[in-house]
Formats: C-alpha cells, sequence, structure tokens
C-alpha cells in the first residue's frame, strides 16, 4: 500500500471514530489487548514534539502518583492526559499507563471502550464541574465585587473594583461550557 492510502485510511478510521457516533455511525468494537490499543491510539511525533509530550507526560504522571497517596488529589484525572501526552511520544510509557497496578485498569478500560465514559460519570463530572465553578464564582465575587456591604443577588449594593462581576461570571461561564462539552463531546458508554 501507498503511504497516501495508508494516510487516506487513517484519516477514515478518525474520522468513523470522533464523528460517526454523532451522526449515528457504527459504534467501534471493544479493544481487548494492549497491543490493539497501542496500535490504535499510539501515534508516533517528531523528536522535539515527543520530547515535550514526554516531559508534560511526566509531570501529569508525578501528579498521579501524588494522587495515590494524599487523600482527595486525583490520580486517573491526572493519569489519563499522561497516557495521552505518552500515546504520542513514547510507546513504552504509553503501555506503561495501560499496565500499572494503581490506574492501569481505568486507564486501558477508557481506551479498550474507544475513549467513553458511563453516564452516571459523566453526571458526577458536571456537578462536580457546576459545583467548583460556583464556589470559585462565589468567592472571586466576594474578593472583587461584594466591597463594603454587596448583597449577592443585588448588583446596585456591589462597591468592589470589579462592580459588574466579570470575573465571576467569566468562571460560570467557561463552567457551563465544561459541562456543555462532556454532555455533547465525550461519547457515552453503552454497556
Amino acid at each position: 500500500m501507498s503511504i497516501f492510502t495508508n494516510w487516506h485510511l487513517e484519516g477514515a478510521r478518525l474520522l468513523l471514530e470522533n464523528v460517526g457516533p454523532a451522526l449515528g455511525g457504527v459504534e467501534l468494537e471493544r479493544l481487548n489487548t494492549i497491543d490493539e490499543i497501542v496500535e490504535r491510539y499510539s501515534i508516533a511525533s517528531n523528536m522535539i514534539k515527543s520530547r515535550i509530550y514526554v516531559a508534560l507526560g511526566s509531570l501529569f504522571l508525578v501528579f498521579a502518583i501524588i494522587g495515590i497517596w494524599v487523600p482527595g488529589w486525583p490520580s486517573v484525572s491526572w493519569a489519563v492526559p499522561a497516557a495521552f501526552l505518552f500515546s504520542m511520544s513514547n510507546e513504552k510509557l504509553f503501555r506503561w499507563t495501560l499496565t500499572n497496578r494503581f490506574f492501569g485498569a481505568v486507564i486501558f478500560e477508557y481506551y479498550a471502550t474507544g475513549k467513553t465514559l458511563p453516564s452516571h460519570v459523566k453526571f458526577v463530572i458536571a456537578g462536580m464541574i457546576g459545583g467548583m465553578s460556583s464556589l470559585s464564582a462565589y468567592f472571586v465575587w466576594v474578593v472583587s465585587s461584594k466591597g463594603e456591604n454587596g448583597e449577592l443577588f443585588q448588583p446596585s449594593t456591589w462597591t468592589g473594583a470589579d462592580e459588574f462581576a466579570a470575573g465571576a461570571i467569566t468562571i460560570l461561564v467557561v463552567g457551563l461550557i465544561g459541562i456543555f462539552y462532556i454532555f455533547r463531546w465525550v461519547k457515552t458508554r453503552t454497556n
């Protein structure tokens, strides 16, 4: 096969994988082995990009390892972007993220099912985004908009430096965009 044909087939596969399900296309089959996952998702990058991706992936991996021992600090949330960066730069590290004993099973399941999330996880993520965005927006409002005697639902009483609450509103809008993204573009696992 020529390089063009390989490129064309790869482009068609990526189109079916990313756009097909949203348009009512076919679902991808479950991948059962690490070799199948590596074959589908591992992408070679040039040397400079590869080094940058390995460095960033290693940083995320350090954060994931911290999450194993520090209560409340997430580990899988850092391991997923680490695996993604390793998939574009270093096959050995990508395989390791899929097989390690701490979070490998979760990362393997994520990739084996076509980068999907169960619907209950999407609701938990959306709830956490909503809660943290609301909390952050409130604290930003208190610090920058409230002023001396401001009340939350009475903008005419706000005397702070940001009297229009642009910072708090921006945080809420970004949170809503995140929730919309989770429900619209992240595929839902059917089983």
